[in-house]
């Protein structure tokens, strides 16, 4: 008795956690610029792959790009949709990555509600969707990298509605 119950509930957690992901499956819409065309992006697995980068120094080479160069996206609460408000900023960051050939890595952040597990899944949405919006405007989709840190990298730790709205944010790392 105690086996079966052992079990049926192994079963139910198993499902249950089958559920969740599977939810946070959906598909999404990206606007792209003025044009009001939308493409549809569906959702990549989350890949547990190593990455051995070198970040670029920003003061060792003024004729490079660097990481402050490239500003960061901000994004509404528990969304991971580009909003239309930030298309300029996607789109100069597009022409910088376009006319160097840098290499990025976008770093996908959330703020502290949610789960540990659902703010990991966030943040690579995050990452996911402005990696797809700078593929969409020509950036070659090889040069760019994507990892979240969820809600463990926050820029601001007060409990207050603009800490909360700057730590939902993608970051950008130039890599080489």
């Amino acid at each position: 008795m105690k086996k079966k119950l052992f079990i049926s509930f192994l079963f139910i957690n198993f499902l249950g956690s089958a559920l969740f992901f599977i939810g946070c499956g959906d598909d999404v819409e990206i606007k792209t610029g003025g044009s009001g065309a939308v493409t549809a992006v569906q959702d990549s697995e989350i890949d547990e792959v190593l990455i051995e980068t070198e970040i670029i120094d920003d003061t060792d080479n003024s004729s490079q790009i660097n990481s402050s160069s490239l500003k960061n996206i901000f994004f509404k609460f528990d969304r991971y949709e580009v909003q239309a408000d930030m298309f300029d900023r996607i789109n100069e960051i597009a022409n910088i990555l376009k006319a160097t050939n840098a290499k990025v890595i976008v770093e996908g952040n959330t703020d502290s509600f949610g789960s540990d597990e659902y703010n990991f899944a966030l943040g690579k949405k995050r990452a996911d969707s402005v990696k797809n919006a700078l593929v969409s405007r020509g950036v070659d989709s090889r040069n760019i990298s994507t990892l979240t840190f969820g809600e463990s990298k926050p820029v601001c730790a007060q409990q207050t509605q603009e800490c909360y709205q700057a730590n939902r944010r993608v970051e950008f790392k130039i890599v080489q």
